[in-house]
């Protein structure tokens, strides 16, 4: 059976290919095991979009020093610059809801996020609702995700940084 396509917006960490590509294959990351998807069809980058939502840190992970994880507000944005930018990652709908259980559906990533679609192809993300348990990411996390920023976008250290100097800035 193959399933239906999908655009998964990845945010945090997920913009890493090295990273994200653990979820389809398996391996370990960061002294994390994944047990990747069922389904190993490689993903394919569609490049990034803005998207109004406004990215945050919160909640607490041990795999990341105990500091908060990336999460969208699941509020859409009127201004511009609380819009994030998410990398786009085609894949197929049974890899997508693996991907999901194991990043935490149950737990850290209860709420689907629908972003529009592109060519007929819808896209999706997964976020949390923990704007009230904010807390400050490690810097490991942060140089993991600036890198996965510069793979996505090719932006520079100065772009880099000021987008997650804004996003920061809002804790």
């Amino acid at each position: 059976m193959h399933s239906s396509k999908i655009i998964y917006a990845a945010y945090g960490s997920n913009m890493l290919k090295e990273r994200f590509i653990l979820y389809i294959y398996g391996g370990i990351f960061n002294n994390k095991s994944y047990k990747g998807c069922n389904d190993k069809t490689d993903p394919i980058s569609l490049g990034y979009i803005y998207i109004p939502h406004r990215l945050y840190f919160a909640k607490n992970s041990s795999s990341w020093d105990n500091g908060g994880v990336a999460f969208l507000s699941r509020k859409e944005e009127k201004i511009f610059n609380n819009y994030s930018i998410v990398r786009l990652w085609e894949i197929n709908e049974e890899q997508f809801y693996d991907i999901w259980i194991q990043e935490g559906k149950h737990s850290f990533y209860p709420y689907l996020l629908k972003l529009g679609e592109i060519k007929g192809i819808e896209i999706l993300t997964f976020t949390g609702d923990w704007e009230n348990e904010i807390n400050e990411p490690s810097e490991s996390y942060i140089e993991i995700i600036k890198k996965g920023i510069k793979e996505t976008t090719g932006w520079n250290k100065i772009q880099i940084n000021s987008y997650i100097k804004k996003v920061l800035n809002d804790l």
